[in-house]
């Protein structure tokens, strides 16, 4: 405590003495360092406190009315101005002079009494070293106000530091409100609430450089208001943010000690880093949306990647692979990691047309199409492939090359398939314009070898030749048409068919034909079974056809022909009719197998191979299939037909 402009209380004592009325004197006394109070134009000592005389092992009366010189033989010591200080040698009694750091103050405004501090050198080192810790603990707090991981934690964190700074227990910081025109009270540290909670912005435009009110100033803002209100001693503003933006304002106040200046530029550094750590933060909140924007799109772009069914190959500015998708790993035979950092062109053999394209890319130029491409898996394996090469840029920068990579060999495939059955088409049609014609001259043949025979002798040797003739006419007749019926089938008349009974005739019919052979009949029919939808002269020609063919199969040892009509719902929401038609015969050769049901595939010496063509070409037209399982030992034939409903 230092008083300032006080004359102190004096009386004049005898011999010149001057002596301190006793208030002082107890005044003088509760200073905590070694003080005397001297008269600067004669240089005497007026009075000392006891720490003082402890210091220095002179009594009062040895002290006081003698000249400063003598206990301080220093001249500097009367030239210091206030609040300067030096370091000089006090004098002491029986004991060795001591090093002491000696600061003035004038007790009143001519300057006639100087008050003098006398700290210990050693001591005065040590509380600056103090003081220097103390800065550099706040320098260090400063520096890691950014260090919490959000900025309601920074502000704690400014707050105590402030706190710290100011010895007061009143700090707060305001936010401006992007929603309306003013600031909000978003953290302080205040025993009973103190300043308002809302500022509005025309305070915060008076506020917007550093600002200290103390009693006695003009009022400007609701929080000078405040401090005049709650008595306080003083009430000081540091603007946050960037002149032009300014953001929010730090506020702090005491009840009793005034800050001093260092306090206060300490208060603007704060509210200098308080500023930073905003913009830090913000930062840092729009870098860490942009990171996981990023990584949304890094996902989306992997998964994109790993399930894409065409081959991806991702190249650099110098055509070096850089990654390579699932997809064209399973299509070109490398693994991943294998081809990372390798040419191109050592992996996509086969695109000549490639480097072209790759070098219209460096310039933003994309190719969709190679053209015909034939490329060479790992195994030296030819295939046919669609290849697109797309620069990929952003912001006029070329990010990487992709080259999309699409097997089509599937595609050539179906179109080679479907220019076959165009041709086999084209071919049908031409085959039933054929029979057509020629069914007329082979019925016009037989005739004649029919009238040519009834005109010859029973046992003319030529008999024989005109009737093997004939059959030869018939087997024509039979021929054609069987073509005319896959080629030109008739028109379908659908109805509702409840296939076991259906099934039970049919079999019925063929049971005296079955004896003969010594095939024995087997039927079997699950109850309730679901109607189906069909066109009873097509279907009972399916199953002629089936009977027939394993008939044929058993004629010569015989065997068991057995038909199971039962429910098929291994497709959910689309129950089906299951009609298997096995026997035990030799079963269908392996080079025929596949190919069962193409035309004109049949291993009969007298058949026409267009029975089981026929056959699927009728189950199809009623909306359902047919399988084949064959094994040395038996034949098994199985259809499935889609179940009526009435709401159908």
């Amino acid at each position: 405590m230092t008083p300032s402009a006080v004359t102190p209380p004096l009386n004049v004592a005898g011999r010149g003495r001057i002596a301190i009325l006793p208030e002082f004197n107890a005044l003088l006394n509760l200073l905590p360092e070694a003080c005397m109070l001297v008269e600067r134009p004669s240089g005497v000592v007026i009075q000392v406190n006891s720490a003082l005389l402890k210091l220095t092992a002179f009594s009062s009366d040895e002290l006081c009315g003698n000249p400063l010189i003598n206990f301080i033989p220093d001249e500097t010591i009367s030239r210091l101005m206030p609040g300067e200080e030096s370091q000089v040698l006090l004098n002491r009694r029986n004991r060795s002079p001591i090093a002491v750091v000696v600061q003035t103050s004038y007790l009143d405004v001519e300057g006639q009494w100087s008050l003098l501090s006398v700290v210990p050198a050693q001591r005065h080192q040590q509380s600056v070293l103090q003081k220097q810790e103390t800065m550099f603990q706040v320098l260090l707090d400063l520096a890691r106000l950014t260090e919490p991981p959000d900025l309601e934690q920074c502000f704690e964190k400014a707050l105590l530091l402030a706190q710290s700074l100011l010895g007061t227990q009143l700090v707060c910081i305001y936010q401006a409100d992007t929603q309306t025109p003013q600031l909000t009270k978003i953290a302080s540290i205040e025993p009973v609430a103190v300043f308002p909670e809302v500022i509005p912005s025309t305070d915060f435009i008076r506020l917007a450089r550093l600002s200290v009110w103390a009693p006695g100033k003009r009022v400007l803002t609701e929080i000078h208001r405040a401090g005049r209100i709650e008595n306080l001693a003083y009430v000081a503003s540091v603007p946050l943010g960037q002149e032009g933006a300014l953001m929010g304002m730090l506020v702090a106040g005491a009840r009793e000690d005034h800050p001093d200046e260092q306090q206060i530029r300490f208060l603007e550094i704060l509210g200098a880093h308080i500023s930073g750590a905003i913009l830090h933060y913000i930062l840092v909140g729009n870098l860490g949306d942009r990171i996981r924007e990023q990584e949304s799109l890094l996902a989306v772009g992997s998964d994109i990647m790993e399930n894409a069914q065409e081959g991806i190959v991702v190249l650099d500015e110098g055509f070096r692979i850089a990654q390579i998708n699932a997809a064209a790993e399973v299509m070109l035979g490398y693994a991943d990691t294998e081809v990372r950092g390798q040419p191109v062109d050592n992996i996509l053999i086969g695109a000549d047309a490639l480097a072209t394209a790759l070098e219209n890319a460096l310039h933003g130029i994309a190719t969709h199409d190679l053209g015909n491409v034939h490329l060479h898996r790992r195994n030296g394996q030819s295939f046919p492939a669609h290849i697109q090469v797309i620069p990929a840029q952003r912001d006029q920068g070329l990010l990487a090359l992709l080259v999309f990579v699409r097997d089509v060999t599937e595609y050539e495939q179906i179109r080679v398939r479907t220019q076959q059955l165009e041709h086999r088409a084209l071919l049908g049609e031409f085959t039933a314009v054929f029979a057509h014609e020629v069914r007329n001259p082979i019925n016009n043949i037989s005739t004649g070898l029919q009238l040519l025979s009834s005109r010859l002798a029973h046992d003319d040797p030529n008999q024989e030749l005109i009737g093997r003739m004939r059959d030869d006419c018939i087997r024509l007749h039979h021929l054609m048409e069987s073509v005319l019926s896959f080629s030109r089938p008739g028109e379908t008349k659908f109805e509702p068919i409840v296939m076991d009974i259906f099934l039970q005739r049919i079999l019925d019919r063929w049971r005296p034909r079955l004896a003969k052979v010594n095939v024995e009949p087997y039927f079997q029919a699950e109850e309730n079974l679901p109607r189906i939808l069909g066109d009873p002269r097509t279907l009972e020609q399916v199953f002629t056809n089936l009977i027939s063919n394993s008939i044929d199969a058993m004629s010569v040892s015989g065997g068991m022909l057995a038909i199971r009509v039962s429910r098929n719902n291994e497709v959910s929401n689309n129950p089906q009719v299951q009609i298997t038609v096995s026997d035990n015969g030799p079963g269908i050769p392996d080079d025929i197998r596949e190919r069962v049901f193409e035309p004109f595939v049949t291993n009969k010496p007298r058949g026409t191979g267009l029975g089981l063509a026929i056959t699927k070409s009728i189950v199809t037209a009623h909306r359902g299939s047919i399988s084949l399982n064959t094994f040395p030992g038996g034949t098994v034939f199985t259809i499935n037909l889609p179940a009526y409903t009435n709401g159908e």
